[in-house]
């Protein structure tokens, strides 16, 4: 009897001790994603690169970088390298993501045209019309259909917003600010006065821009002549031909003699 008491008890003495190394050894459950935000300068130009970065916060508090696995949904407009890297390609909206523990974060990027720089060219006329005093001087013959005069086009850019500073040779016309519309265009309207022998001749100058590839400008400018308290105008449509730019920042002004010529000779017409 007295055996069968001990061999009890030795067989006993393993399942309690198990039951206690069992509950020494339990651990924390690993922490799990709770969310991802992603950053990316917006807007990005056409050609131009801007870094994505990501974060994703875990279920401690804790916070660690996503540096892979990053995705465009809109390739044609922004793309993106594996390492976060964003590109420009074209006007427009693009979703730069990433996914991390199964969580997915993201941002909304916007592309816009890259017009910073001068711009030197030619305006080609597509119709003239004159009225009043302009007819009497026979303005359109200085600006016959399929006639190009040079022009100058001095552009700063900050984010969707432009600057811009036409001219035509010693013809400066007023800088003006302009938005980048949502087709990538910009609209502006710019002045410039001459006066000789007390006699004022203004010029407002209507441009239309866009940008649709990285270096090359086109649009349209239509331009209203005329003198002040006299019956009449002149009236260019003209197409931008030809354009180069020049240099990436926006500099002096140049071209447009031509015109330059016609408005010395209009302002010094007597009325």
């Amino acid at each position: 009897m007295y055996r069968l008491s001990l061999v009890l008890a030795l067989v006993a003495l393993p399942a309690c001790g198990g039951d206690g190394d069992s509950s020494s050894s339990s651990s924390s459950p690993s922490p799990v994603t709770s969310g991802v935000s992603v950053t990316v300068t917006s807007p990005v130009r056409m050609g131009q690169t801007a870094q994505a970065a990501g974060s994703a916060t875990l279920s401690g508090g804790q916070t660690q970088s996503v540096t892979t696995g990053w995705r465009s949904d809109a390739a044609a407009v922004a793309t993106v390298t594996d390492a976060g890297l964003v590109t420009g390609v074209a006007n427009g909206r693009a979703t730069i993501y990433v996914v991390s523990g199964g969580r997915q974060g993201q941002q909304v990027i916007r592309v816009v045209p890259d017009y910073q720089g001068q711009w030197n060219g030619a305006l080609g006329v597509t119709s003239c019309t004159e009225t009043g005093v302009f007819a009497e001087f026979d303005f359109c013959e200085d600006f016959p259909t399929g006639d190009t005069s040079g022009y100058s086009l001095a552009v700063s850019q900050s984010g969707e917003q432009i600057g811009a500073t036409p001219s035509y040779g010693p013809a400066v016309f007023s800088l003006v600010s302009a938005p980048i519309r949502d087709d990538g265009s910009s609209a502006f309207s710019s002045t410039f006065s001459l006066t000789d022998s007390g006699i004022t001749l203004n010029v407002e100058a209507n441009w239309v821009i866009n940008s649709l590839r990285v270096g090359e400008l086109s649009g349209t400018v239509t331009e209203v002549w005329r003198f002040p308290n006299v019956s009449g105008e002149g009236r260019l449509v003209q197409n931008i031909v030809q354009t180069t730019r020049s240099r990436t920042t926006s500099l002096s002004s140049g071209g447009g003699s031509v015109k330059a010529r016609a408005m010395a000779r209009l302002a010094g017409q007597d009325r």
